[in-house]
């Protein structure tokens, strides 16, 4: 039987999938759509010029609820592919290349000395947003043997 080794590059992947009507309906409240949009976006991702352009409309434009989902489920994704677990919304700033349709990426503020980059894509369909975010795994010491077991 041959060996089985792990995957060679050290790669965290994570998905999630929202509900653009969800969001929808709590940007409707008067009280609670604007504390969502506050607890999801963090006051740098607010200060951006796209991002202050989108929340300049109506909360209830289905446009916003669109986007805010969008960055929901990215958000939920970085949550998913980071191996820390005491992330929150506002350790997670997604931004993107500027161009329409460019890169987007995830800067993760993590509780040491150092941000973390990672690769978001957001898209949206039949009334989803789906948020997937590809990062660098952290790896064990590898000794280069596979490991034994089952035997």
């Amino acid at each position: 039987m041959r060996p089985v080794l792990p995957f060679p590059l050290p790669l965290a992947l994570g998905t999630d999938i929202c509900r653009v009507s969800r969001v929808a309906s709590i940007l409707s409240h008067p009280t609670r759509g604007p504390r969502f949009v506050e607890r999801v976006l963090s006051p740098e991702e607010r200060s951006l010029p796209r991002v202050r352009g989108v929340l300049a409309r109506k909360l209830t434009d289905g446009a916003v609820a669109e986007f805010i989902a969008g960055r929901f489920a990215a958000k939920e994704a970085a949550f998913k592919a980071h191996p820390s677990h005491h992330l929150g919304f506002h350790d997670i700033v997604i931004r993107s290349s500027g161009t329409e349709s460019g890169p987007i990426a995830a800067i993760i503020r993590d509780q040491g000395e150092v941000d973390f980059t990672a690769l978001v894509s957001i898209s949206h369909d039949g009334g989803f947003a789906v948020g997937v975010c590809l990062g660098g795994a952290p790896t064990p010491q590898m000794s280069g043997e596979p490991e034994k077991g089952g035997e």
